[in-house]
Order: C-alpha cells, then sequence, then structure tokens
C-alpha cells in the first residue's frame, strides 16, 4: 500500500513541476504582424521623439498608421474668403535596408477649393519631424 502512495505521489510532484516550468510561456495573445512592422515602430518613434509640445499632439489627426495630419484654424485672407490650412505627414516606406521616405504635405483649403501649396520629401525621419514641427509653428504665428 506504502508503494502506491510513493507512485502517485511521485506523479503528482512530477505534474507540478511540469506546470511550474511553463510558467515563463505567455498565454496572451500578441499580433506580431503588428508588432513586427518596422514601418510602424519607426512613424511612432520619430514622431514621439519631436512631439512634445502638448497643443500640437492634442491636434493631430492619425489617418491611418504611417500618416498624421495637422488642421489650423480658418484664417481671413486678403481677398476676403477664409483659408484652412492642412498639414500631412507621411512615412511613404522603409525599406529593409533601413531607408525611409517622408512627405510632408501642405495643402490650403478655402471656400471653394482645397490646393496643395507644397509638398517636401525627405530620406529622414528626424529631419522630416523636424520641419513638420517647424510648419505648425508657422501656421500658429501667421
Amino acid at each position: 500500500m506504502g508503494n502506491v502512495l510513493l507512485n502517485q505521489f511521485k506523479d503528482k510532484l512530477a505534474k507540478k513541476n511540469s506546470k511550474d516550468s511553463s510558467l515563463g510561456t505567455s498565454s496572451i495573445k500578441i499580433d506580431f504582424n503588428d508588432f513586427n512592422n518596422k514601418r510602424n515602430q519607426a512613424f511612432v518613434s520619430s514622431l514621439s521623439k519631436y512631439l512634445k509640445d502638448e497643443k500640437i499632439r492634442k491636434s493631430l489627426l492619425k489617418v491611418n498608421p504611417h500618416t498624421v495630419r495637422f488642421t489650423s484654424f480658418a484664417k481671413s485672407t486678403g481677398y476676403g474668403t477664409h483659408s484652412a490650412f492642412h498639414l500631412t505627414l507621411s512615412l511613404l516606406s522603409l525599406s529593409k535596408d533601413g531607408k525611409e521616405s517622408w512627405e510632408c504635405v501642405l495643402y490650403e483649403c478655402d471656400d471653394l477649393s482645397e490646393n496643395e501649396v507644397e509638398s517636401i520629401s525627405f530620406d529622414n525621419g528626424q529631419i522630416a519631424v523636424k520641419y513638420f514641427v517647424k510648419q505648425i509653428t508657422n501656421l500658429y504665428k501667421n
């Protein structure tokens, strides 16, 4: 009888040890496609380094995972109409070897139409975000 109880004890101990060894495995489902998407990571990290002004951050609208848009308030023009300016920053591509392609576009929207005023391409995210923030501050000043 003692031998049977000893075997049951060993079986229970083996099960307990196997459960303890599996504690390091994660049961949380992770979307590895999003996690491994270097383009998303590059876009967010470039923005987070340079957008420290809370007023600017709150006025940004995320258009898609790789594009943000800033919309300024309406301003009167010399022709008696009102214009609003939209500034977009997009990470167009990120190659496997780390080459980036960014674009910053300034749009002027008046009562009748929306026109692209300026479009500039960059190959560095830091320079693109610095330019984007500079354009936003220029829109606030004017």
